[in-house]
């Protein structure tokens, strides 16, 4: 005994099955690669770091200096560990460690220090709000220009301008939404990397 209303089902229930496949291989051709998520936002990092070191002052006022790969090394841990990412980490160090004239590997050290800190408790940050997320970058940033200014108090034995170094917080503090942009496009998109 035949039931056409079964028979109908199963032809639509195939059917539907074969589309949703074929959007979920749509969705996974996108392949994200190391350019993409790696070396893209440390060519714009270095180029965000010379604009702002420009001779520009409006009214007066000098343009903020942010510590633009500090947002990479927070960022790249949590989207995916990877042995290429200190590497790029280091070659920002070095670059800033010559563009600002800072001892070599003054801020190599302190880059890589933030991404393998990063990286050891990944596992526990994933997934969490923006708030969670915001307090631990305000909490590492801190920790970042405190073991900065350490630094230069051991190579230079004096301490430096410590409103500068707040000035330099608060420019990097205001780029934490590119955090959650980089976090949004890469962890959260429905990709394969490679």
């Amino acid at each position: 005994m035949k039931v056409p209303g079964l028979l109908g089902l199963k032809k639509r229930g195939f059917a539907g099955t074969v589309i949703h496949r074929g959007v979920r291989a749509t969705k996974a051709a996108k392949v994200i690669t190391a350019w993409d998520w790696l070396f893209a936002p440390a060519l714009m990092s270095v180029a965000l770091t010379i604009v702002l070191a420009t001779a520009f002052q409006p009214f007066g006022l000098y343009l903020p200096e942010p510590v633009s790969p500090f947002i990479l090394a927070f960022t790249w841990p949590l989207i995916r560990p990877s042995y290429i990412a200190p590497f790029v980490l280091g070659a920002l160090g070095f670059f800033l460690d010559f563009f600002w004239g800072a001892p070599l590997g003054f801020w190599t050290l302190s880059l890589v220090l933030v991404y393998g800190v990063l990286a050891l408790a990944r596992t526990y940050l994933i997934g969490q709000e923006w708030g969670v997320l915001f307090g631990l970058f305000l909490l590492t940033e801190f920790v970042f220009f405190g073991v900065n200014v350490i630094l230069a108090l051991i190579d230079t034995g004096a301490v430096v301008r410590l409103w500068g170094v707040f000035e330099q917080m608060f420019a990097t503090t205001l780029l934490f939404p590119f955090v959650l942009i980089l976090l949004e496009k890469y962890v959260h998109s429905d990709a394969r990397f490679q």
